[in-house]
């Protein structure tokens, strides 16, 4: 994965910390300054505080807390991203409630993160790495590009259909910023949808459970997280962390024959998916990439192409990390380029059935649905 485009001669990567704790917040700066490609021009220790240092320090990314007094951190999100469009990479000890996961990536943040913590089982080190990571990334970001995701209400469970296995999938490969394009798409299903959908996303393995049960809040159709052998059934939606590898695999139990797998394999896990739905589904496999960065996917959809199946890559213009879908396109495995509305209608309306395939014509397009800004 390329973590940056810039180079060592560059100016560094200006960095505003947010936090209420002047523990945390030296903290942050300590973590921040075990890289030479950034620079820390500020800190403050609320979201209102955070609004007043932008005109004098002009950061390039913020690294923002959730729970602080004042203006609290999903307000300054709204702020920051109607005033300033900056990249935002949350760090928060508040994993455990999906809401403040879920609004946060909803609203456009480039990532939520944990608090880098020696308590526990989890490892500090790899924490740390994990937040300067993130904070060089973010600097590419293009955050004009960013859509926040409505909310529709979900009126009641969806239609659950009678079939007990599929009789197509569609699979889904994104990384940074990928999982409000991710909300974009499923928001949009039909609640009697009754495809399969996997989608494997850049998200912490500690937020990934939480945040899918506020998903499910909005979502027309189920939304299912994979963190172990889970049943592949009609009218629902996987999602996955790239932190791990998913996979669909035969099963000896449920009604399919087939379970959504996760495992820790595999330094490509949108290639693995992709290749695993391929194997099973062949010509009814659609593969979806969507924004991010790196190289992984486009071996993926060349084998869902090799079994006769359908990619759709999301349009550059619209992807706040394009690398991603950039290396899918150069390598021609891409049969057709999509936007965020366009790509919903089509698995909306992509046969899962019995149908013709020649119903679900890809060279068709729709308007796309205006997504404002926040």
């Amino acid at each position: 994965m390329v973590l940056s485009d810039r180079s060592s001669t560059s100016a560094p990567i200006r960095a505003l910390i947010v936090d209420d704790t002047p523990f945390m917040r030296k903290t942050v700066e300590r973590v921040l300054g075990g890289s030479d490609l950034i620079e820390v021009v500020g800190t403050a220790s609320n979201g209102l505080e955070c609004l007043d240092k932008i005109d004098e320090q002009r950061p390039d990314v913020i690294t923002l807390d959730i729970d602080m007094p004042v203006m609290n951190g999903i307000s300054a999100v709204k702020n920051i991203m109607i005033r300033h469009q900056i990249p935002i990479v949350i760090i928060s000890s508040l994993v455990q409630d999906g809401y403040f996961a879920f609004e946060a990536l909803r609203l456009g943040v480039m990532d939520f993160v944990p608090k880098p913590s020696k308590v526990g089982p989890v490892n500090f080190a790899n924490d740390e790495e994990l937040i300067r990571q993130r904070v060089l990334i973010a600097a590419s970001m293009q955050v004009n590009r960013v859509r926040r995701v409505r909310y529709r209400r979900r009126s009641g469970p969806g239609m659950l259909t009678s079939l007990n296995r599929p009789s197509g999938i569609t699979v889904i490969g994104t990384t940074l910023a990928g999982p409000n394009n991710i909300m974009h798409l499923v928001s949009a299903l039909p609640s009697n949808f009754s495809g399969a959908i996997i989608a494997i996303q850049e998200i912490h393995p500690r937020i990934l459970v939480p945040f899918c049960a506020c998903f499910n809040q909005i979502s027309p159709v189920e939304v299912v997280p994979v963190v172990s052998e889970t049943p592949l059934l009609p009218g629902r939606v996987y999602i996955g962390s790239t932190f791990s590898s998913l996979s669909v695999e035969k099963s000896n139990s449920g009604p399919s024959g087939l379970e959504v797998r996760a495992t820790q394999n595999g330094r490509l896990p949108i290639d693995g998916l992709f290749a695993s739905a391929a194997r099973h589904f062949g010509e009814r496999t659609c593969g979806v990439l969507l924004t991010g960065i790196g190289a992984d996917g486009a071996k993926g959809m060349e084998q869902i192409k090799a079994a006769g199946g359908v990619t759709i890559a999301q349009e550059i213009s619209s992807c706040p990390f394009p690398n991603l879908v950039e290396n899918a396109i150069d390598s021609h495995m891409v049969d057709a380029v999509l936007s965020i509305g366009q790509i919903a209608h089509r698995l909306s309306a992509w046969p899962y059935n019995d149908a013709p395939e020649e119903q679900w014509d890809i060279a068709s397009v729709v308007e796309d649905e205006d997504f404002d800004l926040v």
